[in-house]
């Protein structure tokens, strides 16, 4: 049996070689940058200081998200906050996100995961060419219990584990028109 599927494999090597090969996301982002240096479409992006705390034992402070934000493509370099007072910037019907400082960049915490996504507008004033560049990532965490007698009071205080985290884009959207059109 091990035999036929070893033959089988190989006899399909010719058809897998013969097929398109399809764009990384890195060469579809550099060719749409090739198209408009005015306008250049994020890749890669860095974040550090991230904190995040979370309530416990029915304390109603909402959940706060901080880090900052940079992408050396676009030049970006901005604070990102969330302390259950920012409005919701995404589209209507989805799940919530929040603006950064500079609200070309939006972000989402999942608590119940602790996934953070991030979401970077490229070109946004232009319907031609407007896109999200998007990425979801489980940073690695270091938390301790906070009690009654700080800020937030009872929750728990997590921090990055990594001074910088580096990532890649790994989507690239077309920006939903207002109103879902």
């Amino acid at each position: 049996m091990l035999m036929m599927n070893l033959h089988t494999l190989v006899a399909l090597i010719p058809l897998v070689a013969s097929l398109p090969s399809m764009p990384s996301f890195g060469n579809k982002i550099k060719s749409l940058s090739s198209r408009d240096d005015q306008c250049p479409f994020p890749e890669s992006y860095k974040i550090t200081s991230l904190q995040v705390w979370t309530p416990k034992n029915n304390n109603t402070h909402p959940i706060v998200v901080d880090f900052q934000y940079a992408d050396n493509e676009t030049k970006i370099e901005t604070s990102c906050y969330y302390n259950g007072t920012q409005p919701n910037a995404g589209p209507e019907g989805l799940a919530p996100r929040y603006a950064c400082e500079n609200p070309t960049v939006q972000f989402q915490w999942v608590q119940k995961t602790s996934m953070l996504s991030i979401i970077e507008l490229a070109c946004p004033n232009t319907a031609e060419s407007g896109f999200m560049a998007l990425d979801q990532f489980t940073p690695r965490l270091s938390c301790v219990d906070t009690s009654n007698t700080t800020a937030f009071g009872e929750g728990s205080q997590c921090f990055s584990l990594d001074f910088a985290i580096l990532r890649n884009f790994t989507a690239l959207d077309p920006i939903a028109p207002p109103g879902g059109n």
